[in-house]
């Protein structure tokens, strides 16, 4: 037993050393890959800081062509060079000069290069990848070296367009197929790495890249006839252009139009250099109108706040004439103008509204006598300047919030005593009403010469007549809103940024 149990121990100490050896060794094998991890990190962060190095201003600058030219340009001994020169430099122009080297690596000092001419210089090597960095280069010309790789970043740019010009043909060295930008003229390279030339069709469209391989855009004249070509659409054909800020047509032959032309049933009109006209146009002695899009006006039109009439059928303008439009007989200027007369008395009961419309005032015009007096002293213009006057006197000199004193000024101008203390639209209602006026909310039944008031009392006005979509003509107190017009167009069922709706108005009956 005893024998037993000092077998048991013996080999319970031997276990117990044979783990405390592993335990060891194991610590032993944990060390050394942390020391040789430690290592390891130490010399990427000297790596690192190396690389850090070169970028500050104590990088050793080594002698060569690109060195050389830095310090002419500077006036400095290569000596005393620093990175921070390079940075001075805008132009490297070497064209056509032996330099029989390598691009060197100072080439990524150049950060602020705008024009870099490599062209023909007998270069050798790869292309250094940060050409494609330098952000203000608009002029890269490495064409016909013996540069042997172009770096995919510099290629995207030249197929993207985001060089003015670049040159990189005549290398060792193959370009993507596909479109390119390349001496300032869009190229397309085959699979071949060869430009197209001549009439070719890419994805539908046909295009003509000419012997040279570039394709033709902007404007070509061939034969007094002139096409215009863009790189998405090759020839404009049977489509509009916009050039310069300028619209033009070309029809199905690729053929820049002029003069009057019907286009898709719309009359448009061209000058003789090709550009859409707008606004009045004289055409073989007749005239016509050309709303902002271009097509020809018809019927009735507003032009700066005046109204003519076209023809509903060839769009000439009416002049010196009169003519009955939609049962209403219109008046048309002697002067040549031909806008439409307005606002104008005939003889004592034929009068043009504001509207333009030709109205007989003998009889049922107005609501009675008073409203009929008073409309036809408003439509003269010396008496709205005169009422709009006095209101502002009688406010004090304030040239806002004078509507009832204009409105009350023009009412005692015809004979209806309004006081003039009266000064605001609850005040001139009461008079109103007590002087046997009589309200109406139906506004459809207005009449010329109406005392019409505005939501929440905010402002009154007088009616002069109706114009179309739901504007009418009005005299009142707000010309500096309306081009300093006394009579202008308000709208009378809906509010707008400047007015309120009308809710009622008053007459004074027959």
């Amino acid at each position: 037993m005893t024998y037993k149990k000092n077998r048991l121990l013996a080999l319970g100490i031997i276990t117990i050393g044979l783990s405390f050896i592993s335990t060891n060794a194991n610590a032993e094998i944990k060390k050394t890959e942390v020391y040789e991890e430690t290592m390891q990190n130490e010399k990427l962060l000297a790596n690192d800081t190396s690389i850090k190095e070169k970028t500050q201003s104590d990088y050793k600058i080594k002698r060569n062509w690109l060195t050389e030219e830095v310090a002419s340009q500077l006036n400095k001994d290569f000596k005393d060079l620093t990175t921070e020169d390079f940075e001075h430099i805008i132009k490297i122009d070497f064209r056509y000069k032996k330099i029989d080297d390598t691009i060197p690596d100072e080439i990524a000092l150049l950060k602020n290069l705008q024009y870099l001419d490599l062209n023909y210089c007998r270069l050798y090597g790869d292309i250094p990848e940060e050409i494609a960095n330098m952000t203000n280069l608009t002029h890269l010309d490495l064409g016909d070296n013996k540069l042997g790789k172009l770096p995919e970043s510099l290629e995207k740019k030249i197929i993207d367009g985001d060089y003015p010009y670049c040159d990189v043909e005549g290398n060792q060295l193959r370009l993507e197929k596909g479109w390119h930008l390349l001496k300032g003229n869009w190229t397309y390279i085959d699979r071949y790495g060869e430009r197209l030339t001549g009439v070719q069709t890419i994805d539908k469209v046909t295009y003509d890249f000419g012997e040279q391989g570039f394709i033709k855009e902007g404007w070509e004249q061939v034969d007094n006839i002139w096409h215009y070509y863009d790189r998405v659409s090759g020839m404009i054909k049977n489509d509009w252009k916009l050039i310069n800020s300028k619209w033009y047509y070309f029809n199905a032959d690729g053929i820049m139009v002029t003069g009057l032309q019907n286009i898709q049933g719309t009359k448009f009109c061209f000058a003789p250099s090709g550009e859409m006209l707008t606004g009045f146009q004289n055409i073989g002695g007749y005239n016509y109108s050309f709303c902002e899009s271009g097509g020809m006006q018809y019927g009735i039109v507003n032009v700066n706040g005046k109204q003519y009439y076209f023809d509903e059928t060839t769009g000439i303008m009416a002049t010196n004439t009169e003519k009955v439009i939609n049962g209403k007989k219109y008046i048309f200027a002697a002067d040549g103008s031909g806008s439409i007369k307005s606002n104008v008395w005939i003889d004592n009961y034929t009068y043009i509204q504001a509207n333009g419309q030709t109205v007989n005032t003998y009889y049922d015009y107005s609501h009675s006598n008073t409203n009929y007096q008073l409309f036809k002293y408003m439509t003269d213009l010396g008496n709205q300047i005169s009422v709009d006057r006095t209101a502002v006197a009688l406010h004090g000199g304030i040239t806002s919030n004078n509507c009832v004193y204009f409105a009350s000024e023009a009412l005692r101008r015809v004979g209806v005593g309004i006081p003039t203390s009266t000064c605001n639209t609850y005040e001139l209602e009461n008079e109103l009403k007590y002087m046997g006026f009589v309200p109406c909310y139906d506004l459809s039944q207005l009449k010329p010469g109406d005392i019409v008031f505005t939501n929440n009392y905010s402002h009154v006005y007088i009616f002069m007549c109706w114009d179309t979509d739901g504007y009418a003509y009005i005299v009142d107190n707000q010309s500096y809103n309306f081009d300093n017009k006394v009579l202008h167009k308000r709208q009378v069922y809906q509010d707008t940024s400047i007015t309120d709706r009308a809710t009622h108005f008053y007459y004074y009956p027959n």
